[in-house]
């Protein structure tokens, strides 16, 4: 099991290996707000604060959304993301 950890809400849940991180928000009541759910709004941008890594590659829409939104590096949107180890998420909006 791995640990997802959103600080902003002092939650941290146990996920499975490639757990999406917005079904883990809503599951877990995280106070992330999502949007389109498809990487396209960019309501859902989290900052990644440990275990960037340890989420899944950027899809093109992903970075395509981020780019225009001028995101900084260590900022993902929770939408596209799926865990594959740890990871501390805080929001970013």
């Amino acid at each position: 099991m791995l640990k997802v950890i959103f600080t902003d809400d002092n939650i941290e849940a146990e996920v499975e290996h490639g757990a999406n991180l917005r079904d883990v928000a809503m599951k877990e009541g995280s106070s992330i707000p999502f949007g389109c759910e498809q990487g396209i709004c960019g309501t859902c941008l989290v900052s990644v604060p440990e275990g960037l890594d340890h989420l899944s590659k950027k899809e093109e829409q992903e970075e395509e959304t981020l780019e225009a939104m001028g995101a900084e590096d260590n900022q993902r949107l929770a939408c596209q993301c799926h865990a594959e180890g740890d990871v501390t998420i805080e929001g970013a909006l």
